[in-house]
């Protein structure tokens, strides 16, 4: 994977990583000159097998932000949602994206940026984009939800979207 952030770009912001985090992510923030601290919570919740398990995924998300993240202190919240794996997963997904986006809205006085990031396949891109979150040039984003998916071909713009065929010039009028 190509790394396009510059080096020490989060130098001497706190990180505190919990949950089932990939070590990628851990690795690249220190790498950025990230330090062990409060700035920065990231969360990851474990993959769920059955509905007790989405519960427990949105418990432990909650549980770490209440022992990182409560107002005033401001900062970002990176709720890591598991990979797409069954009804479960997409439950906790959907769960974790709530309570981003409803913790964005509560706690916007506070300046807490929450955000979830729906994991795909590669933990160095999910690593990339929770640095850029950090960042400085992160700091626009609150409430969001990020897709982390493989790239694809380029897709074909909808009918709708394509451009109408030529029309026909109209007949001149006969006045006289």
């Amino acid at each position: 994977m190509l790394a396009v952030l510059k080096p020490m770009l989060l130098h001497g912001v706190g990180i505190t990583v919990s949950g089932s985090a990939p070590p990628e992510i851990r690795a690249r923030l220190e790498t950025l000159g990230a330090v062990a601290g409060r700035d920065v919570l990231v969360h990851a919740a474990a993959p769920p097998d059955d509905a007790h398990g989405v519960r427990a995924a949105l418990d432990d998300a909650w549980d770490a932000i209440r022992a990182t993240k409560l107002p005033p202190s401001p900062g970002l919240i990176v709720l890591l949602s598991p990979p797409r794996d069954g009804a479960h997963a997409e439950a906790a997904r959907a769960g974790l994206e709530t309570l981003a986006r409803t913790l964005s809205i509560e706690w916007a006085r506070y300046d807490i940026r929450p955000v979830a990031i729906h994991q795909g396949a590669d933990p160095h891109a999910t690593a990339e984009l929770v640095a850029f979150l950090a960042s400085r040039a992160g700091g626009y984003y609150a409430g969001c939800a990020f897709t982390l998916r493989r790239p694809t071909a380029p897709r074909r713009s909808p009918p709708s979207a394509s451009p109408a065929p030529p029309r026909t010039p109209p007949a001149p009028s006969r006045t006289g």
